[in-house]
């Protein structure tokens, strides 16, 4: 195994003057997202979420650039400013417009639904957005009948009534408006039910006469729009014409009123995937270059394409949000991560970084995170990386208590950067001499579509040896101690917590969130793209069940005898029923919370602080 980071310098003298990491400590770090920099490049704007009472509550904040005091605007969110940079618009319900010389917003559009998306028109005299077609929930509800769909609108800023610019039942999820204000592309799927988000088409629309047509109809998700400066071109986010969920995602350029797609990494020798990229894009005014996000093993970075010969240079590592450009691409903001902070807004002007926020000051106060990235290869010989995060007090040559972390997806990914929890509280673990290993296992991003269609007909088998192998190496090489591991997971990591304790009795404690156990009852219950699992499995469950029984941690559920925390939200989909019965049956210990209100993310910040706690007490328990 290789270690790409220098060894931990923790001291323990340093320690006793450092504030202890306690989850509250956790559940007090802000959320910075999504940074706007004004089109003259003198200010930003951005998010900034905090708990307030019981819920998260988003506010808007304005800051100059380099330096100054950041104003709070309102609450809401998606700030958005004004071609000319006299006005901010924002969304809390309805699009909202602040001037920020008078410090007034009012309300501009009165949509009978919330508007989700937006952008002003290039002359900064209107703004389009995207609302639900009004009208109450279907009662009773009949499958395929009665729906609502997201249609694109048009509002004057100076007031007055919004005019519809989609007619069509489409469901429109994205949009852009070309330069010169004649045209929009929209995204849309053909309902607006959850299993077809991978059945996403572009549509062109004339302004003026509101006719519309298709300008890219293949299978999969084509979505995420935008037009060159001359408005000759447009780039999209694609999945290349396949309903195969691992395969290649492409940034593709298609010409405004239709013609053939151009994959820009097709035939490029490039590492870089865009996955989880490639989805948000700034062009050059000369149109020869285009910017998009790109995620690299365990960095993400923003890099940079040349259209004339595909030749893709890396712009800055570490980034964490898609970058905000002055038009002129003299400036611009965006998140950077780093292992000992969460993300920052920073400033880029030329080669030149500056940070803009400094949210995260009061974490100095706090033991650092310090992580390794850490490689092995696989029982068949693939390359894996996982990150490595190590107990405050980690000297060399000591064995500690080590706990798994199983990332979702499978196309989830641990990155090299500061852990912010709401699931598991990896710094209070930290603080309490238990290391936290988080693998890479086939099927995550950053490692190109090769790595992920391994994953193929390969869950619980493939991916059960990188995790296997990559603890045998730490166990190897003196670090893990063998008899206090640990292994937890949510959704698809709750799936394979769940496989690797019906399959292993290595693990002191294990943490199973939100799992699947049973693929058939899955794949009925799910409201996702069955595209997904058909996938997974080479077909339906009615015509190839045998794959998805073979792959079901249900039949290794009598094989496990792991002490074992069970979570899940009241609005998933449960499967922890049976494992919980297993277990209850068979006088295996196990703890089973289910958690009011709550989808497969949980929202409220009492339930992510009694995860957080649960778990701690859990693994402390059967780990000491």
């Amino acid at each position: 195994m290789t270690l790409k980071l220098s060894v931990l310098a923790a001291a323990a003298a340093l320690l006793a003057h450092a504030e202890p990491w306690t989850v509250d400590a956790l559940m007090r770090i802000p959320n910075l997202a999504d940074p706007q920099i004004r089109p003259d490049g003198q200010a930003c704007a951005y998010v900034l979420r905090t708990v307030e009472g019981r819920a998260w509550r988003a506010k808007v904040y304005l800051k100059p650039i380099p330096s100054g005091g950041a104003q709070l605007v309102a609450a809401g969110s998606q700030p958005r400013w004004s071609p000319d940079s006299e006005l901010l618009a924002y969304l809390d319900g309805q699009v909202q417009v602040f001037d920020p010389a008078g410090r007034r917003s009012r309300t501009l559009t009165h949509a009978p639904s919330a508007v989700s998306a937006y952008a002003w028109t290039p002359d900064g005299r209107g703004i389009a957005y995207v609302s639900v077609d009004p009208g109450p929930p279907p009662d009773p509800i009949v499958a395929d009948h009665d729906y609502r769909y997201a249609r694109l609108y048009l509002q004057p800023l100076e007031g007055g009534a919004a005019r519809r610019l989609t007619t069509a039942d489409r469901h429109v999820v994205s949009f852009a408006l070309s330069p010169d204000g004649t045209r929009a592309v929209y995204a849309a799927q053909p309902t607006p039910l959850n299993r077809n988000t991978f059945d996403v088409d572009l549509f062109e629309l004339d302004l003026r006469t509101l006719a519309d047509k298709p300008l890219v109809v293949q299978p999969g998700r084509d979505a995420d729009p935008a037009y060159s400066p001359d408005g000759r071109w447009i780039a999209f986010h694609s999945q290349g014409g396949t309903l195969n969920y691992f395969a290649a995602r492409q940034v593709a350029l298609v010409p405004s009123g239709g013609g053939a797609i151009r994959y820009l990494a097709e035939h490029q020798d490039t590492s870089y995937d865009v996955f989880r990229g490639g989805n948000s894009f700034a062009w050059s005014r000369d149109g020869r270059w285009i910017y998009y996000n790109a995620g690299h093993s365990v960095r993400d970075y923003l890099v940079r394409q040349d259209l004339n010969s595909g030749r893709i240079e890396r712009v800055t590592e570490r980034i964490a949000s898609a970058a905000s450009f002055t038009p002129d691409l003299a400036r611009a903001v965006f998140l950077k991560s780093s292992t000992s902070r969460p993300p920052e807004i920073c400033l880029r002007e030329g080669s030149r970084e500056t940070p803009v926020t400094a949210i995260h000051d009061n974490l100095a106060a706090y033991p650092e995170v310090r992580t390794r990235v850490v490689s092995w290869k696989s029982r068949d010989g693939l390359p894996v990386e996982g990150i490595l995060y190590l107990p405050f007090d980690y000297r060399e040559g000591r064995k500690v208590p080590m706990l798994v972390e199983l990332h979702g997806g499978p196309t989830g990914v641990a990155l090299d950067a500061f852990p912010v929890p709401r699931t598991y509280p990896t710094q209070v673990f930290l603080q309490r001499g238990i290391a936290v290993f988080a693998p890479n296992f086939r099927g995550s991003v950053n490692y190109g579509a090769a790595f992920r269609l391994k994953n193929i007909d390969s869950q619980g088998f493939g991916d059960f040896d990188d995790v296997m192998t990559g603890i045998d190496q730490l166990v190897k090489e003196g670090f893990a101690d063998p008899g206090r591991l640990g292994v937890m997971g949510w959704s698809y990591g709750g799936y394979l917590t769940a496989w690797v304790i019906g399959h292993t009795d290595r693990f002191k404690a294990a943490s199973v969130g939100a799992p699947a156990t049973d693929w058939i009852t899955y794949y009925a219950q799910s409201d996702g793209p069955k595209s997904t699992l058909i996938t997974y499995f080479g077909g339906t469950p009615w015509n190839n069940p045998a794959a998805y029984n073979r792959h079901s941690p249900r039949t290794g559920e009598a094989n496990i005898h792991t002490p074992t925390m069970l979570q899940v939200g009241a609005e998933d989909i449960n499967h922890n029923n049976e494992i919980y019965w297993s277990l209850h049956d068979r006088h295996i210990p196990v703890e089973y919370v289910v958690y009011p209100r709550e989808g497969h993310g949980f929202v409220e910040p009492a339930h992510q602080r009694d995860l957080m706690e649960r778990n701690l007490r859990w693994f402390t328990q059967w780990l000491k």
